[in-house]
């Protein structure tokens, strides 16, 4: 069966599993209600929430690759297209305004916000807000005013690459860091009173179909150290954000934060600031705690595949040889599978596919997670393989079972309540297979 090349190049556009989907895009299976038991799905809950609180302020995460972006661009069209109250969406992805490998204050979340609320307030207001800077003019007169090297900069001619400058130069955002520092709550008040004004520009603006205006900060989940010895400065700073200066996070209208998954493990008060307990967007079920297959989930993987390439001229008419494989070994890990059928798709000569060609696939993946295994984890992998679930044998323990989440060594899923396995790729490990025979 011939597939021709262009044919294998949108395919493997289409099994990007770097690329969210936007809402209402004919790619998105709905893989929430597979993973919970109780019927409402992690937008669901926070969809519930913004109806019945006033100005609610609730906290979202995920592994990266299960989809938690694109559950919410999916809440965000859900939201938008609201019969019952018309509400307005406003999306802040914040990877594109700061460097998410250093540690961030409150000050650039603050910031960030104003920014995009006071421009997207000039664009429903019919103007450019390119041409009318607005807050962006405020916060360069801000940061200018006590530093004599920033107030020789020409806002006419930088203030367009401010936002820039203060994600990729290091020196300049250091420079406005200490600005504000010495003023932060001058700073924190102007930032909200933009805010406000801003909600009040969008209501006005927009009428009736601006009647609830709701915020979606993305990407602060991805915050990160790129090294072992700065994970303590930036998990400081990440705390501060969330749980020390909570109150500046609420907004004048609804918001929903994504935060690092670490951070729900290693501070149990995290959800006393918001409404509603931190949502964790789990693994699709392929298995029960038991170890038996979970039908269902394995049938919706089968149709998230389907909605992105021809699976019976990829994989044949043996899909229990050739896909369920995949599927059974990534442990309902969306991003996981995505990677497998991408190196089929570009590894293999002859369409469809043979089960030794994903045989091998699978072999290269437990490899990679062979690669990053360690024998200082296999007492806590032994832990959650027995009782799946957060081990606290030691004070040691639950750190070492944050790293492993870390590295998606371990993975969660939820029956209602969460619980957690290890990755079916770890199991393999030869190391961790020994450990887990003389436990059992």
């Amino acid at each position: 069966m011939s597939v021709t090349r262009e044919e294998l190049r949108v395919f493997v556009r289409q099994c990007d599993p770097a690329r969210p989907l936007p809402g209402g895009d004919p790619r998105y299976v709905p893989l929430d209600d597979v993973r919970a038991a109780d019927g409402l799905t992690c937008v669901d809950t926070l969809e519930q929430n913004i109806a019945l609180i006033e100005e609610s302020c609730q906290l979202f995460t995920g592994f990266p690759g299960t989809g938690k972006t694109t559950e919410l661009l999916q809440l965000q069209a859900r939201l938008s297209d609201s019969q019952d109250l018309p509400t307005h969406v406003l999306y802040v992805d914040f990877e594109k305004y700061v460097d998410l490998y250093t540690p961030i204050s409150i000050a650039d979340v603050l910031r960030v916000l104003a920014y995009c609320l006071d421009r997207e307030a000039t664009r429903a207001e019919g103007d450019d807000p390119d041409k009318k800077p607005g807050y962006l003019r405020r916060f360069y007169d801000f940061v200018t005013q006590t530093d004599v090297e920033l107030k020789q900069l020409d806002f006419e001619s930088y203030g367009a690459t401010l936002m820039l400058e203060l994600k990729n130069n290091p020196d300049f955002r250091r420079r406005a860091e200490a600005a504000l520092t010495g003023r932060f709550q001058l700073f924190a008040d102007q930032a909200q009173r933009t805010m406000q004004d801003a909600v009040i520009r969008l209501r006005k603006a927009r009428g009736a179909y601006a009647q609830r205006i709701v915020v979606i900060a993305d990407g602060l989940e991805k915050l990160t150290p790129l090294r072992d010895e700065d994970r303590e400065p930036m998990e400081s700073c990440v705390e501060t954000v969330f749980l020390s200066h909570a109150q500046f996070l609420r907004l004048p209208c609804h918001a929903i934060y994504t935060f690092p998954l670490w951070l729900r493990y290693r501070r149990a008060d995290l959800g006393t600031s918001f409404d509603g307990e931190p949502l964790v967007l789990p693994m699709v079920k392929v298995i029960d705690r038991g170890g038996l297959p979970v039908e269902r989930g394995i049938s919706r993987l089968f149709e998230l595949l389907g909605r992105r390439l021809d699976v019976a001229r990829i994989f044949g008419p043996d899909l229990g040889a050739t896909l369920r494989p995949l599927v059974q070994a990534s442990g309902g890990y969306p991003r996981d599978l995505l990677r497998m059928v991408r190196s089929l798709l570009t590894g293999v000569r002859a369409f469809p596919v043979q089960p030794s060609d994903a045989e091998r696939v699978v072999d290269r993946l437990a490899e990679d997670y062979g690669r990053t295994l360690l024998a200082t984890d296999l007492e806590v992998l032994a832990r959650v393989a027995e009782t799946h679930a957060l081990p606290r044998q030691s004070r040691e323990q639950p750190a070492t079972f944050v790293r492993l989440l870390e590295r998606w060594l371990v993975l969660a899923y939820r029956n209602g309540a969460e619980w957690y396995d290890l990755h079916p790729m770890v199991r393999r490990d030869p190391m961790v297979a020994a450990r887990l025979a003389s436990a059992g």
